[in-house]
């Protein structure tokens, strides 16, 4: 017999309600794994639609660096543009002495100025200190000499005539005597100033024996006239200023360099690493966007491929592949287009896409014909292909074209 429970109708709500919540909790639940399981296959059909449409490839910006260098031997005199300047044609980049024209003015062997001028200055000084060292000795024994002609004349010895020649000339050492102190005081205070000079220049230069006279001439008013000036002959961004002025550069020696504002006329180009597996999925007619971040993109098509092959960088390199080498191809830029300058700057990492599959005719043509590479037939060279599909050697193919344009 079944035991018998008797609840009451607030008990009865009571339960019903608890079940009732248990079911929107499990409805919940149910919701919530079936919107992240849509979510795992949303971005799964994503990745792998994506990958079916695209094909990604590695690459980077290259643009060309104009170096400024010296096309001779010179010695800088002043440079008036810093980094970050824009410099049109006719601007002045920096100003210079030819070295051979101050060597020849100047010769090599001559001791620095301030070196003999310090030498001189203490030569003098000790010479000055050495006479008056003299002079004092020679007053002394003349003041002996007249004590003893005083003691003669005294003893009928000596005429007193003798006695007037010695006192006239004690007088005049006592007045070179003083001469000498006060050139000698002159000669130390100079000589302390050109000490400080020449310890001035002594740090400048590490070594007294390294000053370079020519670096005088050079600021002299008559070699003012000789100097010249390095004018900028395109408009462009300077981007390092690599010389210090009062320096000797030599000839091809870099002093700066710069950008041209054009970037096109640095061969602005964006290069990209092709794995050989992948190679029938570009050709000479790919279109690609090369995308820099979520925000900068711009159009670019294929303008070489193929010339050469490198090693794919490590960080690039996949772990499951041993191909480490890729065919390199070179994207150029579509005209018209509008880009922040810091995305195009030399080696700026890129990621360059290409339509595995076009909806537009040409790229439904250029999948129904082979693809559109340079070719090459063993014993003839690179071939190109005519309008009727046949392939012929590259100079015959130029000579032929040349030979219709006569006609």
């Amino acid at each position: 017999m079944k035991n018998f429970t008797y609840r009451s109708l607030d008990e009865k709500e009571n339960i019903e309600e608890i079940l009732k919540r248990r079911r929107r909790k499990v409805n919940r639940q149910q919701i919530v794994s079936i919107l992240i399981f849509i979510a795992i296959l949303g971005s799964l059909a994503l990745y792998v639609g994506h990958h079916l449409y695209y094909t990604v490839l590695d690459g980077y910006v290259s643009v060309d660096t104009n170096r400024v260098r010296t096309p001779f031997d010179i010695y800088l005199d002043s440079v008036y543009v810093k980094t970050g300047d824009i410099v049109v044609p006719g601007d002045t980049l920096y100003s210079y002495y030819m070295l051979n024209m101050l060597i020849d003015n100047a010769n090599p062997d001559e001791e620095p100025p301030m070196v003999a001028v310090s030498r001189n200055y203490k030569l003098q000084y000790e010479t000055a200190r050495q006479q008056i060292e003299v002079l004092k000795v020679r007053i002394t024994e003349l003041k002996k000499q007249i004590e003893r002609e005083d003691h003669d004349i005294a003893l009928g010895l000596s005429s007193n005539s003798h006695k007037l020649d010695l006192e006239r000339e004690l007088k005049e050492t006592e007045a070179r005597l003083k001469a000498l102190q006060a050139e000698l005081e002159t000669l130390r205070e100079t000589r302390e100033e050109t000490k400080v000079v020449f310890e001035r220049q002594r740090r400048n230069f590490g070594d007294t024996s390294l000053i370079p006279q020519i670096y005088d001439d050079a600021r002299s008013a008559s070699m003012r006239r000789a100097i010249s000036y390095r004018l900028a002959s395109d408009s462009s961004l300077i981007t390092d200023v690599k010389a210090p002025t009062r320096m000797i550069f030599f000839k091809q020696e870099e002093v700066m360099t710069k950008q041209h504002l054009n970037l096109e006329a640095n061969n602005l180009k964006v290069v990209a690493y092709v794995p050989v597996d992948k190679m029938s999925k570009i050709t000479n007619n790919s279109k690609a966007e090369i995308v820099v971040n979520n925000d900068v993109s711009y159009k670019a098509h294929v303008s070489v491929l193929g010339t050469r092959t490198e090693m794919i960088p490590e960080n690039l390199r996949s772990y499951f592949s041993k191909k480490n080498t890729a065919v390199i191809a070179l994207f150029e830029i579509d005209p018209d287009q509008t880009l922040p300058l810091w995305s195009l700057a030399s080696g700026m990492p890129v990621q360059v896409r290409v339509k595995n599959y076009g909806f537009g005719k040409e790229e439904e043509d250029s999948l129904k014909t082979k693809p559109d590479y340079l070719w090459f037939t063993t014993g003839q060279g690179v071939m190109t292909e005519e309008k009727d599909g046949h392939l012929v050697p590259i100079n015959d193919s130029i000579a032929i074209k040349s030979l219709e344009s006569k006609k």
